[in-house]
């Protein structure tokens, strides 16, 4: 005899009032046109009102999202309740979500699909020996729900969760109200968790960070099939600032061990354990801020770091600070005091002026470090492959030049080179402080005055080391001349026709990489662009306009300004 869910349901569910289906005006497909039942003698009535006390049947979700319209997201949590029909994806450890159809009847009558939404506690799935979902399961689901394209009734994808599997279920862990965000991302300041969320939400759905951030605070928990192992070398695990399930907390999603290496052997961390985490994060699917997969690693765990690349390292002592940090000649007295080829266990900030540029320039924008020397006058050290301010890539030449102080945060290494002491700073510094030459100091100054001008027109790279300089959102005191290739036209039709205008990137040769972009951009002389293939990639351009720094989201963007235009296009400049 066929099952009845609601019927079974009947007791426990109070009959909502709702409009028959062949009374609502029906402007799109209909979804329960296709979701009749398969027998005349079974009739399914809509009962439930979506909350969490009295959950829609199929049926009752059916015409809400009938009234919503398609395409139309609800606007908040949905309760529902069914029996499984299909199971398109069980639950699994790789995503942590599944997809599978509900019904009213296990005979399929009504169908609404759980479209990849989470599980039990709105949590990932992330235990194989958790309860999986199977057909004829009696299932209870909350979240945002639409009627794709007015014809599949679903969850919004990644917004929805499982209350309840046969009446086993437990309530989601109480949203957290807030804590204070700390931090600014680096190693010297790591975010704390509330911060490292905050800054990965201003990230597009399925977008990666551009750098690597630093974030701190203390392990949850890490289940047994998600801890460091030697089969994947890596472990998942969430922390917050207390360590506790209460607080905001920060999502660490496969991230390496110690010194950014698979985990083979050592002391497994554990619940309570301080950890610094750094690498890459990632926005994932919009709505779970956590760190890239396998792009992260722990920094430290209770202070202790990774081996640093030798042993025979300091102990913990005066590393110096930004306000009062180490001298080149302080540093090199460090390194000579450890093992040959040794680094230090910790980070030190070191002050001096840059004497020499070592990476030639056509490879900085390659490498996105720089090699270079700093001095106090007294003694020289070199910086082995070093970052830009706060942990950023170098893009170009010109970024930093030989005349600049800085303040390097980074290990102090005792390299040595045939017999020879290389007293260095070793990779994965980078500056915490730059302040730039008033007259660059000499060879790899910037670009002489002249540069910029009709007659001797900036070239990207030139044009970069410009922009750098300025301060974030800052504009060049003057319009300046640059000249480039066009890499693409970024406006779209409808913008064109709109505003009349184009933006475009240039480079030095017309190929994707470094680029700056130009910004509502005028035609030959400021006369308007006849369309949106008025450019080309390849042309030949030079761009009369201000320069701009332009800083969003801590994401710079080179540009010229708009108001600017063009004044030669391919050699013609009428």
């Amino acid at each position: 005899m066929k099952k009845i869910f609601n019927i079974l349901m009947a007791a426990a569910i109070t009959l909502g009032t709702f409009t028959n289906c062949e009374d609502v005006p029906m402007p799109f497909n209909n979804p329960l046109d296709y979701l009749k039942p398969d027998t005349a003698d079974v009739t399914i009535e809509p009962v439930g009102d979506g909350t969490k006390a009295n959950p829609f049947n199929v049926a009752g979700v059916l015409v809400y999202l009938n009234e919503l319209g398609p395409d139309v997201e609800s606007t908040k949590d949905i309760y529902v309740t069914g029996v499984v029909t299909s199971v398109k994806e069980a639950f699994s450890t790789q995503y942590g979500n599944a997809q599978f159809v509900i019904s009213d009847t296990d005979e399929g009558t009504n169908q609404f699909t759980f479209y990849r939404g989470l599980y039990i506690g709105n949590k990932k799935y992330n235990n194989e020996n958790d309860m999986n979902i199977e057909e004829n399961d009696v299932v209870v689901i909350c979240g945002k729900i639409v009627n794709y394209r007015g014809s599949t009734p679903e969850t919004v994808q990644n917004k929805a969760y499982v209350v309840s599997i046969n009446g086993i279920g437990e309530e989601p862990a109480p949203k957290p109200t807030g804590g204070e965000p700390k931090g600014s991302g680096t190693l010297a300041d790591p975010y704390n968790a509330t911060a490292a969320n905050a800054y990965i939400a201003t990230l597009a759905s399925g977008a990666e960070s551009d750098k690597d951030i630093y974030v701190k605070g203390k392990i949850i928990d890490i289940e047994e099939k998600n801890q460091f192992n030697t089969t994947y070398g890596n472990a998942t695990f969430y922390i917050s600032d207390d360590g506790k399930d209460e607080s905001d907390k920060f999502y660490v999603f496969r991230t390496l061990y110690l010194g950014n290496k698979k985990y083979t052997e050592g002391e497994l961390p554990k619940k309570g354990d301080e950890v610094i985490i750094c690498g890459r994060v990632v926005n994932y699917m919009g709505n779970t801020p956590e760190t890239s997969a396998n792009k992260s690693y722990i920094y430290s765990i209770n202070g202790k770091t990774g081996d640093g690349g030798g042993g025979g390292g300091t102990p913990t002592g005066d590393v110096g600070s930004i306000d009062n940090p180490k001298t080149v000649t302080e540093a090199v007295t460090i390194i000579n005091g450890l093992e040959d080829d040794a680094t230090t266990n910790e980070s030190y900030y070191v002050k001096g002026k840059i004497t020499k540029i070592i990476t030639a320039e056509d490879k900085i924008a390659q490498y996105k470090n720089i090699d270079y020397m700093i001095s106090d006058g007294t003694n020289e050290i070199q910086v082995f492959r070093g970052k830009n301010l706060d942990n950023t890539d170098f893009t170009a030449a010109g970024q930093i030049n030989v005349g600049d102080e800085v303040i390097v945060y980074g290990k102090l290494q005792k390299y040595m080179k045939n017999g020879e002491v290389v007293p260095e700073i070793a990779k994965d510094n980078y500056i915490v402080k730059l302040t730039k030459a008033d007259n660059g100091g000499g060879g790899n100054t910037p670009s002489p005055s002249t540069q910029g001008t009709k007659e001797n027109p900036y070239n990207i790279a030139d044009a970069l080391a410009a922009i750098n300089a300025l301060a974030d959102n800052g504009y060049s005191d003057s319009e300046v001349y640059v000249k480039g290739k066009v890499v693409k036209v970024t406006t779209n039709q409808a913008n064109f026709e709109k505003y009349g205008n184009l933006n475009y990137l240039i480079s030095e040769d017309g190929n994707e990489g470094t680029t700056i972009t130009v910004y509502s951009g005028d035609g030959l002389n400021g006369a308007k662009f006849s369309g949106i293939d008025a450019l080309n990639q390849g042309d030949e351009v030079i761009v009369y306009g201000k320069l701009q720094k332009y800083v969003k989201n801590d994401n710079v963007t080179p540009e010229i300004a708009k108001g600017n235009y063009l004044v030669s296009l391919n050699g013609k400049t009428e």
